[in-house]
Formats: structure tokens, C-alpha cells, sequence
């Protein structure tokens, strides 16, 4: 399993779930934005400083932290 932060560019994911270790208040913030298991996921692009990550999910465009899209568990499809 690979994290969204250390996926390759345009390509999709699947979503398999959200780390244990990530906080309550982060996890449940990124549920209410669509990251539910099962979902498709595509990461747009990085920042040039790896600090921000840009994806589409559910057809909208979302830039995270690189922190955050670390929590953030996903498998090739």
C-alpha cells in the first residue's frame, strides 16, 4: 500500500483507508471531504517543494498539505 503523498502523478488510486496513527479531528475532516474508502482518487500534481499536493476526488480539485495526504492510504487500480 502506498500513501496519496507518495503516489506518481496523474494516475488513479483507490482509497483503502486512513492511517491509525492520524489524528481525530483530521481524519474525520478528510471523511467529510469524500476520502472514503473505496473511492477513486487521482493526484493532479505536487508542489515544487513537495509541500502541497493537488487531487480530484469525486470531481473536484482539493489541494492537502503533504502532511495530511501521508495519512492517506491508497492502492493502484
Amino acid at each position: 500500500m502506498l500513501t496519496l503523498f507518495k503516489c506518481k502523478s496523474n494516475r488513479n488510486y483507490l482509497i483503502v483507508g486512513i492511517k491509525e496513527d492520524c489524528y481525530f479531528s483530521i481524519k474525520r475532516r478528510l471523511l467529510d471531504l469524500g476520502f472514503t474508502q473505496g473511492q477513486r482518487v487521482c493526484k493532479v500534481k505536487s508542489s515544487l517543494l513537495n509541500k502541497v499536493v493537488l487531487v480530484e476526488i469525486r470531481g473536484y480539485l482539493l489541494s492537502l498539505k503533504s502532511k495530511i495526504a501521508d495519512y492517506i492510504l491508497v492502492e493502484e487500480r
